[in-house]
């Protein structure tokens, strides 16, 4: 399951918020079953790809696969030993090498790449993250230095805005994106680890904090799921180096990707701030979280991330199977809780009244985006394994290339434009793959600031208020982003296709 990174990062309001009120959508852990391991196709040392459980977006989950295999077979062909990608697989920002290349060979319509690096360094401006900091207020005038005449682009003045060393706009090492914690991290990570299984421990033991947050019946499950954590984290930490994993290349910080935890694989992919700093409370949390999705297949991201809307209100048997719940009682004990001393009701807000028609709709515009979100980083893995294949000289499979062309035209990528067949897949397509699950998590972050999301007007029930809402909200937060498409309505379709394919991506 995959965790959404930025939510740990900012402190909850009241009660509407995101996990610790992070700075993005979906707090935790975002579960990566999506990414298991085909039968037969176990990496060296365990590295299992993101398949089961991930923070997300630390911060959006799957279960150990039980029906097509071909959908669970991702990133083991990718970081297994014996497949190590060529240095030159590279993403973010493509370099400006890359770019000219694209020009010259004619594979790509001229005007096809100038639109598609416009949009990315728009998209990089809005968050002030062209070189300086400072948000420029013409693109277009930008894109004419950089492509001063047909067929050329001047690198000095690409790179007077991206700079070619800088990990947060161009990417530069695969390897360091799935690589085994330091030697010089692993110390404290096995403290920490330590420390939060012996917590996971003592509220096992606590009966009347058990109740309160899972529930009169629920509870006696949650404690042995808690003993199972504890079992989780002191086996983890024995084995660090084959046993996690994390991201030294800042990937996971650029689509908003917390971590991800394998329970088929018993194995668990970290942020690299968590492997930096891990005796945090918060970064404890997030190894709570991930030992809980290896505690049990059934535990996984579907219920919400730990301080979204209505977290403390969903159903005891959600609760239960829910692995940012399993962060509260640890929480309490850590002095790092959103909810202290709280009894989770379901259907009631921590302020102890029933949830609000606005509530909901807040509650389920951002689910829709952690679900876009989700689906988003997916294709981006199945993009990206795809690209590493191409430069490994292995053929891509029918199947697969039907998906990649499909998303093509929804996501404005260049693929569905090229003249070749099978196409290329360029940087410029994988780095616009990687803007397009930022925006999601972006977008999806959006929905709790909105005003007015409640519709005016007649409605038959309740129900229908809330559908109603939930689709003007959606539409309202990737305004309130940018948009990705230049057309509300591409963005639309291109967030529904993505919200209806969640754990349905790879082919």
């Amino acid at each position: 399951m995959r965790t959404f990174a930025h939510k740990r990062k900012r402190s909850r309001k009241a009660k509407s918020g995101r996990s610790a009120k992070p700075v993005r959508a979906w707090g935790q852990s975002r579960s990566v079953s999506a990414i298991l391991h085909s039968p037969g196709q176990q990496p060296a040392q365990a590295k299992a790809p993101p398949g089961d459980h991930t923070i997300g977006p630390t911060d959006t989950t799957r279960n150990p696969p039980t029906g097509n295999p071909k959908k669970y077979r991702r990133l083991d062909r990718v970081f297994g030993e014996g497949i190590r990608p060529p240095s030159d697989a590279q993403w973010r920002v493509p370099p400006s090498a890359d770019l000219q290349s694209m020009l010259t060979s004619g594979t790509v319509d001229e005007a096809v790449v100038h639109s598609r690096v416009h949009r990315l360094l728009e998209r990089m401006n809005r968050e002030g993250r062209l070189s300086g900091n400072t948000t420029y207020g013409d693109i277009g005038a930008i894109m004419n230095e950089i492509f001063p005449s047909p067929g050329v682009l001047d690198q000095a003045a690409y790179e007077r805005y991206i700079d070619p060393a800088d990990r947060t706009m161009v990417y530069h090492s695969v390897q360091d994106a799935s690589a085994a914690p330091r030697s010089a991290d692993r110390g404290d990570l096995r403290n920490a680890m330590q420390a939060a299984a012996n917590t996971a421990q003592s509220v096992a033991a606590d009966e009347a904090g058990l109740r309160a947050v899972f529930g009169p019946v629920e509870w006696t499950t949650a404690r042995t799921n808690y003993g199972l954590i504890r079992s989780k984290l002191n086996a983890v930490s024995t084995d660090i180096a084959n046993r996690v994993t994390t991201d030294y290349n800042l990937d996971a910080q650029e689509t908003f990707l917390g971590g991800w935890a394998s329970f088929r694989a018993q194995h668990m992919h970290l942020l690299s701030e968590v492997v930096a700093d891990p005796l945090t409370a918060e970064s404890k949390a997030t190894l709570v979280h991930e030992a809980a999705h290896l505690a049990a297949s059934s535990i996984d991201d579907d219920h919400g991330y730990y301080g979204t809307t209505g977290f403390e209100a969903k159903s005891h048997a959600a609760k239960v199977n829910n692995a940012a719940h399993y962060e509260e009682l640890p929480r309490r004990v850590w002095g790092v809780s959103q909810y202290a001393g709280e009894t989770f009701t379901p259907g009631v807000s921590s302020g102890g009244a029933p949830l609000t028609t606005e509530d909901r709709i807040r509650e389920d515009g951002a689910e829709y985006y952690q679900r876009a979100w989700d689906a988003a980083a997916d294709f981006d893995d199945l993009i990206k394994q795809a690209r590493r294949d191409q430069l490994n000289g292995t053929a891509l499979d029918g199947p697969t290339v039907a998906r990649l062309l499909e998303v093509s035209p929804l996501m404005g990528l260049t693929l569905h434009e090229q003249l070749s067949s099978p196409p290329d897949i360029t940087r410029l397509d994988v780095t616009t793959s990687e803007s397009v699950v930022r925006a999601m998590g972006i977008a999806g972050d959006n929905i709790e600031a909105l005003p007015n999301v409640v519709p005016s007007g007649a409605f038959p029930n309740t129900a229908a208020q809330i559908a109603a809402g939930v689709d003007q909200a959606v539409d309202a937060a990737m305004a309130a982003y940018g948009g990705l498409l230049g057309s509300a309505t591409r963005d639309r379709r291109l967030s529904d296709w993505l919200h209806s394919h969640y754990r349905n991506v790879f082919p």
